[in-house]
């Protein structure tokens, strides 16, 4: 008699406890699918704007890129390369600020 009444107080016991594993793992799905759906459906922030090369034509984010200045005006560029052109193109009046 008294096994009997072990053996369902230990079922009892296993009972309750895959239940409460149940519902925290039903809970944790739940809160993690929220959680997807709420940074997927946000898109991410601008920290820097997009500006184009004059030489190429591509853009690339503007604390990237090689900057020279010419007649008061800045023009930004994806590459050295690209600066060096610009430079060689408008003469000794381009003056350098990165």
């Amino acid at each position: 008699m008294l096994r009997i009444l072990l053996i369902l107080f230990l079922l009892l016991v296993i009972y309750w406890a895959g239940r409460s594993l149940w519902r925290d793992l039903k809970e944790g799905l739940r809160s993690q699918r929220a959680s997807s759906k709420a940074s997927s459906s946000s898109p991410p922030a601008v920290t820097d704007k997009l500006v184009k090369d004059p030489i190429c034509g591509v853009y690339c984010a503007r604390k990237e890129a090689y900057t020279a200045i010419w007649k008061g005006r800045v023009y930004y560029f994806c590459s050295e390369e690209c600066r060096q052109k610009f430079l060689a193109s408008k003469g000794s009046a381009a003056s350098s600020a990165g």
